[in-house]
C-alpha cells in the first residue's frame, strides 16, 4: 500500500486530508512540524511527502531540502495559499512533483499523489504540447538519471544522466536534432524508465541547450498557431499611429520591439507591456491576441492599482514599520506572479518602482523560464522608460 506523510500545522486540514486519502486506499501518517515529520521518516519511510508551505519555525521549502540531504526515498508534494514563483521555482529544484495551490479539490489531490508514485516507479501518461518541459525540469533540478521513452508515430527517447540530457533519438536523427523534433511533438505518449548508457550526442548545458531548442521550434511553429482570443485575458492590441513620430514615441516604439522580443523568445507567451507605475500609462506592448486599446488602458491602470492601490500602500508602510525599515519612498513589492483561469502574469518592477514589466503566457510555459526571461529582458528596456 501506498504511504503518503501529511505535513501542515492546521489540524483540520491534515484531518480532512487524511480522510480523503484513506478512503483512496493510502496508508497515512501526519505531523504538524518539519521536525516531526523526518522523526516520522526516520522511524517509517513514506511513498509521498505532501508538506505545506508556510508553518511556525522551519517550513516546507526546509522540509524538501532535510528530505534530499538525508537521502530520504520520498517524492514531495508542496502545497500552500501564498507560493510566490520563487517558491514554486526552489521548489522544484528540490525535487517537488506538484505545487498545489490551496484551496485544492480532492480530485486535483488524488492526481498529485499518483503523478508522485509515477515519478519514483516509472510511469506512462500522454504528454500534450510542450508540458514535456515542466517534465525535463523536474528531473534536471533532481539531478536524476532517467530514459524517457516518447510513442508517436516515430518512436523517440530522451536520456538523461545526472539531470543532463546527453542522448535522445526520433526516427533516424540522433542528438540535438532529435530532441528537437520531439519538443515540437503537439501531443505523444510518455513512459520512463532506468537510465540506459550509451552514447553521447549532446554535451551543451541543460538551460542552454533547452532555451535555444524552445526558440526554433516556436519559431517553426509560429506560423501554423492561431490564438483564440479566450486564451489571453491580460493585454491587448496596440493601434497602428499614422503621425510624425515623437522622441517620446519614438521611445516607446523601443519599448515595443523589446517586449515583443521577450513574446518571441518565450514559449507559449502571449502578451508582454511595460506600465508606468505613476500615472499608470501603458509604455509599450507587444502581444498575440486583440483586444482593444480601451481594454489596455484599463488593464494597465489595474497593474498600477496592484503595486501602487492604496491598500497596497498601507501594508509596505504596516511592513516598514514592523521591520524598521525607514521611509525613504522605496516601494516594498517588487515581483508578483499571478495565476489566472488561462494563464500565468509575471510582473516584476524596474527603476526604482517607477514602471513595472509584465509577461503573460499560457499554462504550458515553464515558470522558471518565464521569469528568467522576463529579468533578462529588463536591462533592455530600464533604460527605454522615461
Amino acid at each position: 500500500m501506498t504511504s503518503v506523510l501529511v505535513v501542515d500545522d492546521d489540524q483540520q486540514l491534515v484531518s480532512a486530508i487524511s480522510r480523503d486519502l484513506r478512503a483512496n486506499g493510502y496508508d497515512v501518517l501526519s505531523a504538524s512540524s518539519v521536525d516531526g515529520a523526518l522523526q516520522q521518516l526516520t522511524e517509517q519511510a513514506s511513498d509521498v511527502v505532501l508538506t505545506d508551505l508556510r508553518m511556525a519555525e522551519a517550513d516546507g521549502i526546509d522540509l524538501l531540502l532535510a528530505i534530499r540531504e538525508r537521502g530520504f526515498n520520498s517524492r514531495p508534494i508542496l502545497m500552500s495559499a501564498y507560493a510566490t514563483a520563487r517558491d514554486h521555482q526552489k521548489a522544484v529544484e528540490l525535487g517537488a512533483v506538484r505545487v498545489l495551490c490551496k484551496p485544492f479539490g480532492s480530485r486535483e489531490l488524488l492526481d498529485a499523489i499518483q503523478q508522485a508514485i509515477d515519478c519514483a516507479t516509472g510511469f506512462r501518461g500522454s504528454v500534450h504540447g510542450l508540458s514535456l518541459i515542466d517534465m525535463l525540469q523536474m528531473f534536471h533540478y533532481g539531478r536524476r538519471s532517467i530514459t524517457l521513452r516518447v510513442d508517436d508515430s516515430i518512436p523517440g527517447a530522451i536520456h538523461i544522466e545526472d539531470g543532463e540530457i546527453v542522448h535522445a533519438e526520433h526516427g533516424n536523427r540522433t542528438g540535438e536534432e532529435a530532441l528537437k523534433a520531439i519538443l515540437a511533438l503537439p501531443t505523444g505518449s510518455l513512459s520512463t524508465g532506468a537510465f540506459q548508457s550509451g552514447s553521447t550526442t549532446i554535451e551543451r548545458s541543460f538551460q542552454s541547450l533547452l532555451l535555444d531548442l524552445l526558440r526554433t521550434v516556436d519559431e517553426q511553429q509560429r506560423d501554423e498557431v492561431s490564438l483564440e482570443l479566450d486564451e489571453a485575458d491580460f493585454f491587448g492590441a496596440s493601434l497602428d499611429g499614422a503621425t510624425e513620430e515623437t522622441e517620446g514615441e519614438a521611445m516607446m516604439g523601443k519599448i515595443d520591439d523589446a517586449c515583443k522580443e521577450v513574446v518571441d523568445n518565450v514559449d507559449g507567451a502571449v502578451a508582454c507591456g511595460v506600465v508606468d507605475l505613476d500615472t499608470g500609462m501603458l509604455l509599450g506592448i507587444h502581444n498575440t491576441a486583440q483586444y482593444t486599446q480601451t481594454l489596455n488602458e484599463v488593464v494597465a491602470a489595474a497593474t498600477m492599482d496592484l503595486f501602487r492601490g492604496p491598500n497596497v500602500g498601507r501594508v509596505e508602510q504596516m511592513v516598514r514599520a514592523h521591520r524598521g525599515i525607514p521611509e525613504d519612498g522605496e516601494h516594498y513589492f517588487q515581483e508578483v506572479h499571478i495565476t489566472s483561469a488561462n494563464n500565468y502574469h509575471f510582473a516584476k518592477t524596474m527603476k526604482g518602482g517607477k514602471a513595472v514589466m509584465m509577461l503573460v503566457t499560457k499554462k504550458t510555459t515553464n515558470i522558471g523560464m518565464g521569469w528568467a526571461q522576463l529579468k533578462a529582458a529588463l536591462p533592455i528596456v530600464e533604460p527605454l522608460v522615461p
